[in-house]
């Protein structure tokens, strides 16, 4: 049973950003702020509709940006774009992680 009562100061713009983490997440703001203190792992985020759809939409969009950086990249590594080629490949492996994270949270 819990019988401790803790009381947290908070501006009203950290509680709101609690709250709506804690809606997020389908959890009191108790629970929230309970188990991020005993690092308990905190349920995945909940995504709306709109929210995934926009996600997938901008994975579309660094698609685009990936594609023109890789013919890039393919022009430094023939000697047609001298200087940049250690930039260019870190960006695009910088990219396609990107775009591996927002597949994995939009499932």
């Amino acid at each position: 049973m819990r019988s401790q009562v803790i009381r947290v100061r908070a501006s009203k713009a950290e509680f709101a950003a609690i709250k709506d983490v804690a809606l997020a997440r389908g959890l009191s703001v108790s629970e929230l702020i309970r188990r991020s203190a005993m690092a308990v792992r905190l349920p995945i985020r909940s995504m709306n509709h709109l929210d995934a759809k926009l996600l997938v939409r901008t994975l579309g969009e660094i698609g685009h940006v990936g594609g023109n950086l890789n013919q890039m990249v393919r022009r430094a590594h023939a000697g047609k774009l001298a200087g940049h080629d250690a930039e260019l490949s870190q960006t695009l492996t910088q990219i396609d992680a990107l775009r591996i994270r927002i597949r994995d949270i939009v499932g």
